[in-house]
């Protein structure tokens, strides 16, 4: 009887290491991925609504910088180590202004992710990419998204988007 729990056993282990589920993607190009980085719209509302992983939210109070009589807000989305910051003005006008994604659980387009290999993560793109040492900017119309690597794998994103 022990023998048939241990070989049950051992063929469970193989059978869940074996099993290792692949996720289908298809390369895109850095200004396709600039365009939808998380693959859904960048609005409050979309973060409020993503259950996993659950980000906390907290909103901070910001006096408008020229009208001094106007608050604007920003919403800090916050998963452990991660953080998502958006500024929505007075008029309600919203933009995703940067963030950090130090967490395997977030998953970028194109299934980009903490921890994703150098080499997978090229493969991920169509166009050439350009590396200065372990780091990658995209820049595109308004954002920059830098990707930093260590020991060869993603360490770290960091967001940058600015208005004129």
């Amino acid at each position: 009887m022990k023998k048939a729990v241990i070989i049950i056993f051992i063929l469970g282990l193989i059978a869940c290491t074996s099993n290792k589920s692949v996720t289908d993607y298809k390369p895109i190009s850095q200004d396709e991925f600039l365009k939808n980085p998380f693959g859904f719209k960048e609005t409050i509302q979309n973060f409020s609504t993503i259950s996993s992983p659950k980000f906390n939210t907290q909103k901070l109070l910001k006096r408008n910088q020229h009208y001094p009589e106007k608050t604007d807000t920003i919403y800090q989305f916050k998963y452990k180590n991660s953080e998502i910051f958006f500024y929505k003005t007075h008029l309600g006008k919203e933009f995703l202004l940067a963030g950090k994604v130090l967490n395997k659980q977030i998953i970028l387009k194109n299934n980009i992710q903490i921890g994703l290999p150098i080499d997978e993560f090229k493969a991920r793109f169509s166009d050439e990419l350009s590396f200065n040492s372990d780091s990658l900017q995209m820049i595109g119309e308004g954002t920059k998204y830098t990707f930093i690597f260590s020991k060869g794998k993603l360490y770290r994103i960091n967001i940058d988007n600015y208005m004129d």
